[in-house]
């Protein structure tokens, strides 16, 4: 199946490139990639730059999660097929996540669930545990960056399909759907909180460090802004 033009300029605006070769990709080597991290993003402190990252990360994440709720599908892919692209955008430099069209993978409707397990377990957790392998950084923090974006998009599919993301939610409240992670990321996070009480104040524990970057301020929702 050839992948719909429509559907890559959705994604597009998720900074996600499909079928586009990167201008100025990271390394695929990890501890080169962090070093050209920290020149790109401004900061000389590593954690900084692969939290950074993972801000920058979590777009792809949320992305794929729009695509099994719109179009039944998702990149099955491991990270190591994925490119990372440094951009520059609205003045800010960035990065945006290419990766091919034969990855996407349309599934029916009772798979969707094995398909969050390989996003947060085979792509993201195995992404995290490869930079901290290198680097010193809390992985509650890497979690929170990725989560915090996906957050946004449930409390917005909430005002439109309820039944769904209230299904959705109840599966990544359970700890037992995180295994071989032996607790819920999302519980954990958003606990007794609503997704609207969650968008509206600050929630997490954590502080992201955009802050100790040049050109961005404190955000309202960090949990240090004083």
């Amino acid at each position: 199946m050839q992948f719909p033009d429509q559907l890559k300029i959705t994604l597009a605006s998720q900074s996600v490139a499909v079928d586009r070769p990167p201008a100025n990709p990271l390394s695929r080597n990890t501890e080169t990639s962090i070093e050209e991290l920290k020149r790109w993003s401004g900061s000389d402190n590593s954690g900084v730059a692969v939290s950074y990252f993972f801000r920058q990360y979590a777009l792809f994440v949320s992305a794929q999660f729009h695509l099994l709720t719109y179009q039944n599908g998702y990149f099955k892919c491991a990270g190591k097929d994925v490119v990372f692209n440094r951009v520059h955008n609205y003045g800010f430099n960035l990065l945006e996540t290419h990766v091919s069209s034969v990855h996407f993978k349309t599934i029916d409707a009772n798979e969707r669930f094995s398909a969050f397990h390989y996003i947060l377990h085979e792509q993201t957790a195995q992404l995290i545990d490869e930079f901290r392998s290198h680097i010193k950084i809390s992985p509650l923090i890497l979690w929170d960056n990725i989560l915090g974006s996906l957050i946004w998009f449930y409390a917005n599919l909430e005002q439109r399909d309820p039944r769904r993301a209230a299904a959705d939610l109840d599966w990544l409240m359970d700890a037992a759907n995180w295994s071989p992670m032996r607790k819920s990321h999302w519980d954990r996070l958003l606990g007794d909180a609503s997704l609207g009480q969650a968008v509206s104040r600050p929630l997490r524990k954590t502080c992201c460090l955009y802050k100790e970057l040049p050109h961005f301020d404190t955000c309202t929702f960090c949990p240090q802004s004083n």
